[in-house]
């Protein structure tokens, strides 16, 4: 066979590797795939960490969390959903599924949260312990998911999966209009940056070439963000803060490690009510687990899914959440963005 043969043949078994869920793929072709599942995500998973600790109480003292704990917590909700998504990737025993998915701080505790983080007699602190013992609850419930499997059938999956989808449609549109409860919501620049990003997305679709057209979405949000700093820095309209960025950097420092929260002065408080309020959460996100975990193996790998995957997807997503509380952050949950992008590009290499 001549050199020229041998290297259309590696070029090839590469792409197809990228469709491939244990393919080996060239880290030059494998990181933008990666990186365009962070951008999906990235926005989805600091948004609730800002809302929750925000609002959140210091137990016994009436205050809120300083802006510097709120950054940390912020690195910290990026750090737990990197770990997260690595474990489903990646099983330990039964923990995890070893499918494509992405893990990221959950919309879906966004109410019970507030509940508990804003009554003065558990604070930030009994929110984190509620988190910790949740997590371990799920992640039991996980394990044990052959016994309680035959009592969700396929319609209730459907459904899951529908919902999920539905549920997208008001997110995407809050971004759009600058993000649900901004002051300038639906401006004419947020509307313009938004139609941007999704023409650019159609057009990369059918310019790029091969597997990288697949990238499409990567390359809107990237052309998206460098439209909204150039309004910025041309004085067209406010989009981005560089004040806050300049700020951050002077509290918490350019680099700096997690923080395990029993370090700390906010030491988690484990209350009997607050678990029992946040454990039934815990159920409607391991349904909603259930719900991508299916997506993922029947839009992208055609296949239904199996026993030893689904438990082990619960399993991460409840323990996750309790190493999440560990780190003094929200608990995690499988992103519903991630598995339409997987499901959409049929890109499901665990490299990747």
């Amino acid at each position: 066979m001549s050199t020229t043969n041998k290297e259309e043949k590696v070029v090839d078994v590469s792409t197809e590797n990228i469709y491939r869920l244990n393919g080996r793929v060239p880290l030059k072709k494998a990181i933008p795939f990666g990186l365009q599942h962070v951008l999906a995500m990235f926005v989805s998973n600091l948004a609730p960490v800002l809302i929750v600790c925000s609002a959140a109480l210091v137990r016994g003292t009436g205050e809120h969390l300083t802006s510097a704990e709120i950054t940390q917590l912020l690195q910290c909700a990026m750090f737990v959903a990197g770990i997260g998504t690595c474990m489903q990737l990646y099983p330990v025993w039964k923990i995890g599924s070893g499918l494509p998915i992405v893990m990221g701080v959950s919309f879906t505790f966004l109410g019970s949260l507030l509940v508990i983080c804003t009554n003065p007699e558990l604070g930030y602190e009994g929110m984190v312990g509620a988190v910790i013992l949740g997590g371990i609850f799920e992640g039991l419930v996980g394990l044990s998911a052959r016994y309680w499997k035959r009592f969700l059938t396929p319609v209730v999956s459907a459904c899951v999966v529908i919902a999920i989808g539905l549920s997208l449609l008001s997110v995407g549109m809050d971004s759009w209009g600058g993000g649900s409860g901004v002051a300038d919501f639906g401006a004419w620049y947020h509307l313009v940056v938004g139609a941007f990003t999704l023409i650019v997305c159609l057009v990369a679709r059918y310019l790029l070439k091969g597997v990288y057209k697949n990238l499409n979405v990567l390359v809107g949000l990237i052309l998206g963000y460098l439209l909204a700093i150039i309004f910025t820095v041309a004085g067209i309209a406010p989009m981005v803060d560089f004040s806050g960025i300049t700020k951050t950097v002077q509290e918490v420092g350019v680099f700096s490690l997690p923080k395990l929260v029993f370090l700390t002065s906010h030491k988690p408080i484990f209350d009997l009510g607050a678990f029992l309020t946040i454990a039934i959460v815990f159920l409607v996100s391991a349904a909603e687990t259930t719900g991508a975990t299916s997506a993922v193996c029947t839009g992208a790998l055609d296949r239904e899914i199996k026993m030893e995957e689904l438990q082990g997807s619960l399993a991460v997503d409840g323990f996750s959440s309790a190493l999440s509380g560990c780190f003094g952050c929200l608990p995690l949950t499988s992103f519903s963005q991630n598995v339409g992008l997987v499901a959409m590009t049929k890109v499901v290499n665990r490299v990747a």
